[in-house]
């Protein structure tokens, strides 16, 4: 410890006592933050009358979206919401995996002309989320409960949380839950890395649950969602919503996307007009060729 005094003068003097001292330097202005970079926009000229979206994520998180407004639009998830029914379902412990059955209640959910034959009968998960079984899921929902479903949308920040307009139909027309395509993305891309706040077995039995179709070396994972919306002043009929989402699995990652038109018509029109255009997209991106007809609601 002495010795240190010492060497401090040594230094000193190897140094010269003719040395200039250097004033320190003056501190620099502060780092800007980093700003994210605006999502690449993508031309929908000729795909869509009306408004829609588009967004897609690719797998190195950059984002590219079609109109920043519409993309921010909160909107009823309606049948898209099944992905986050079962991934709480799966996580309570209401369903084992994507072959667990899902039990029909004639008697909470009487069959109603609009329904389609499949709907009303027990079917395993995979089978439902494909013909998008609506009374199955609602009988779902209340299975979870308030309290639950709740604490998981919230978790996982699923657009505005919204639960009002009943247990067995608040994501439905009439509802009060609304989200974002980019909010859609968002969720799908950690369900996708397997990142939400659930465990991974839930995770995967509502990844495995999706409909799949393939063209050439890439797999489209999917789920449709459909609802009408409240007419605006002065509009005859009120228009639908009608979503495509899921991701595109390629040999250099996933793709996530999020995908919806909002268009006055019959329905059958409406859902055929909704794939042409989400695919038309998908494989103006060469992310994925169309293939029409899937028969999802």
């Amino acid at each position: 410890m002495r010795a240190l005094p010492f060497l401090g003068i040594v230094l000193a003097a190897a140094c010269g006592d003719k040395q200039p001292t250097s004033p320190p330097a003056a501190p620099g202005p502060p780092a800007a933050p980093a700003v994210p970079a605006r999502p690449a926009p993508i031309d929908l000229d000729g795909l869509v009358d009306g408004p829609a979206c588009f967004v897609v994520r690719t797998p190195a998180g950059t984002v590219r979206q079609s109109d920043e407004a519409l993309c921010a639009k909160r909107l009823r998830p309606a049948s898209t919401f099944k992905i986050p029914n079962a991934l709480i379902g799966a996580e309570v412990g209401l369903l084992g995996g994507p072959d667990a059955i899902m039990t029909y209640d004639a008697k909470a959910y009487p069959k109603e002309a609009f329904w389609f034959e499949d709907w009303a009968r027990d079917q395993p998960l995979r089978e439902a989320m494909r013909i998008s079984a609506v009374p199955l899921f609602r009988r779902l929902a209340v299975q979870i409960g308030p309290e639950r479903m709740q604490r998981h949308l919230d978790a996982f920040a699923y657009g505005n949380r919204d639960l009002s307009g009943g247990q067995d139909r608040f994501w439905l027309s009439g509802g009060g839950l609304a989200i974002s395509a980019r909010e859609q993305v968002d969720f799908l891309a950690k369900l996708v890395a397997g990142t939400l706040p659930v465990s991974a077995k839930a995770m995967a039995t509502a990844r495995e649950a999706l409909p799949t179709e393939q063209a050439d070396d890439a797999t489209l994972h999917w789920k449709t969602g459909t609802a009408r919306e409240e007419p605006s002043a002065g509009a005859d009929r009120p228009p639908w919503t009608a979503w495509l989402v899921g991701w595109v699995e390629r040999p250099d990652g996933n793709h996530v996307f999020a995908c919806w038109i909002e268009e006055v018509g019959e329905f059958e029109q409406v859902t055929s007009r909704r794939m042409a255009f989400c695919k038309g997209v998908l494989a103006r991106l060469g992310l994925f060729a169309p293939a029409l007809g899937s028969g999802a609601k």
